[in-house]
């Protein structure tokens, strides 16, 4: 038999609107579901994750921008032991006392330094505050170190005099 008697003959078959073609069986439907699949959403939860972990930056070191001071004391820089902070290499900053030598690059020894320092500058009598002077880039942590050298020899209750100046 040749395929175009083939096609001749379902052509010519009448077909009932309603009635299923001989040959077909179909299944019973499966009931519909109330609830939505929702792996595709978690799948695409995952992915964003994943790509914002691997394209984000993860440094511990922020500098924050310091905002200008709208109140604040004057103090007179002759009754004050002047310590001055510039932004070093890595944790460390680079400290110096108010005639411009630098203490230790040792973390450890220059705590010892300042402390030595301020209480030296205390027992003379002439200074009775500690002021300091850090220039713009400073990182917090860098002057977090300073501060707590600074507060190991200062009496409970005396202030720490901070001055932030724009550095170039």
């Amino acid at each position: 038999m040749s395929d175009a008697m083939f096609e001749d003959d379902l052509l010519t078959l009448p077909m009932q609107e309603d009635a299923e073609p001989e040959g077909l069986i179909l299944g019973e439907r499966p009931p519909m579901d109330d609830e939505m699949d929702i792996t595709p959403m978690i799948d695409l939860t995952f992915l964003l994750l994943i790509f914002f972990i691997m394209t984000s930056k993860m440094t511990g070191v922020k500098t924050y921008p310091v905002p200008p001071a709208k109140n604040g004391s004057s103090i007179t820089t002759k009754s004050c032991v002047s310590i001055l902070v510039s932004r070093g290499a890595g944790e460390t900053a680079m400290v110096a006392r108010g005639d411009g030598t630098y203490f230790s690059d040792d973390p450890e020894q220059q705590q010892a330094e300042i402390a030595e320092y301020i209480q030296l500058e205390f027992d003379s009598g002439r200074k009775t505050e500690v002021l300091i002077r850090a220039e713009g880039n400073v990182t917090s942590g860098q002057m977090k170190k300073v501060k707590q050298a600074v507060s190991e020899v200062l009496e409970e209750g005396k202030m720490i005099n901070v001055a932030v100046s724009e550095s170039s």
